[in-house]
């Protein structure tokens, strides 16, 4: 199958570029207090094969705690906002969601939780982030994020590399980095360089070769990284570089991190599950389609109930309707928190603040996850854990190579 862009894109075009959703729920909504959340997501530009199914996800997780009443006297409104991944349309976004009555705010891109920060500590709005970069938790602030920061799933998973995948009886093996100069490819990039200088024993680092957002044509970085036996990158809407690298006959396992598995369906479509795909490293903060975690189960069981014509185009899409179902109940569940701390009539985006803080996931819904996932008064990355995934030409799949692994933060 072609993997030309504006295939992918076009697929997606049934999203509006400036879209409304309402998610009300069934039977009698006589008395309930109207809560609204802001999301702010790509539904038309390069992230969109994968912001597309956040948002179904996102949809779906609202609707679940909206029908099964899971808090009590009221009902959650989405307005949804597209950036069309262009920077300049973020504080129009910030600025129409709080319009329309948003006292927090959903996103995935990393840009516009950066830009905003400042904005969402002067009007008091929580940004709640899939997707994390150092400057949107140094110093914490308004910004509450529910995947690790890059850099620090980068040095993960380096670790693991080094302690478990790479054979060092062939000597130290050579390591780079392509991607688009964007803030989640900045934050990867310190991160690589930093661990590699600071453990030269374990990495050859060859480089970080970044190229303008939107360029397609990857020859001189190809050329960088030619020899190497690892290369770093984003490898969702970069995948012409791992064509381009394929095509030239140069072999590397590829490493990213949880982005690859967002874009599942683009990256098979363009190359099978055969090289370059077969045997890449991808990291999550999640377990995988199929595994026995409860939260899992109600996500796959939610997509059914909901979804139920599209089952297989979500689940082929890659990660992120389970992922992103995972990062909402946590969301709703401090919505939850705050309002009982002060009522649903007094809600507002300091009670979700003062929530979040105090915020632990537990109960049988976590079951199987590392105890200790959070906020604090000083701590913005909820998880403290990700787990390492192959991609399989064998299994046709992604499979799970590590039980959860303490994030390295150096």
């Amino acid at each position: 199958m072609s993997c030309q862009w504006k295939k992918v894109i076009v697929s997606f075009l049934v999203v509006a570029m400036i879209a409304v959703f309402y998610v009300g729920c069934g039977g009698d909504e006589e008395g309930k207090v109207v809560l609204t959340i802001g999301e702010v997501s790509d539904f038309t530009g390069p992230a969109s094969p994968a912001a597309n199914i956040t948002h179904k996800a996102t949809v779906d997780a609202v609707r679940y705690f909206n029908e099964k009443g899971l808090i009590p006297g009221v009902r959650i409104k989405l307005v949804s906002w597209d950036t069309q991944w262009n920077p300049a349309r973020n504080l129009p976004g910030y600025e129409w969601v709080r319009g329309r009555g948003a006292d927090m705010i959903y996103t995935l891109i990393p840009g516009f939780a950066e830009t905003m920060k400042a904005f969402a500590a002067r009007d008091k709005i929580p940004i709640l982030v899939s997707g994390t970069t150092i400057p949107m938790v140094e110093p914490p602030g308004w910004v509450f994020c529910f995947t690790p920061t890059y850099a620090q799933d980068t040095k993960t998973v380096l670790k693991w590399l080094s302690d478990e995948h790479w054979d060092y009886s062939q000597g130290i093996p050579k390591i780079g980095m392509a991607a688009w100069q964007e803030p989640t490819a900045l934050d990867m990039k310190k991160a690589l360089s930093e661990y590699c200088q600071d453990h030269p024993e374990q990495f050859d680092y060859v480089g970080t070769f970044l190229a303008p957002m939107g360029v397609m044509t990857w020859s001189a970085q190809v050329e960088k990284l030619k020899g190497c036996d690892y290369v770093f990158g984003p490898w969702g809407a970069e995948f012409h570089f791992m064509q381009q690298f394929h095509e030239r006959g140069y072999t590397a396992t590829f490493v990213g991190p949880n982005m690859p598995a967002a874009f599942q369906r683009l990256l098979v479509d363009c190359f099978g599950w055969e090289p370059p795909l077969d045997g890449m490293i991808s990291t999550a903060v999640h377990p995988w389609w199929g595994e026995a975690y409860t939260m899992i189960e109600l996500a796959e069981e939610s997509l059914h109930e909901y979804r139920s014509g599209e089952v297989e185009d979500v689940i082929d899409a890659g990660c992120n309707y389970i992922g992103t179902f995972q990062t909402w109940y946590a969301i709703l569940e401090i919505l939850k928190a705050a309002v009982e701390e002060v009522g649903a009539e007094n809600f507002d985006g300091q009670a979700y603040y003062n929530a979040a803080v105090k915020y632990r996931s537990s109960g049988p819904i976590w079951e199987g996850y590392p105890p200790d996932w959070g906020f604090s008064e000083t701590r913005r990355c909820w998880q403290n854990h990700q787990m390492i995934y192959e991609w399989s030409a064998e299994a046709k799949d992604l499979v799970r190579v590590s039980d959860w692994l303490p994030l390295v933060v150096e």
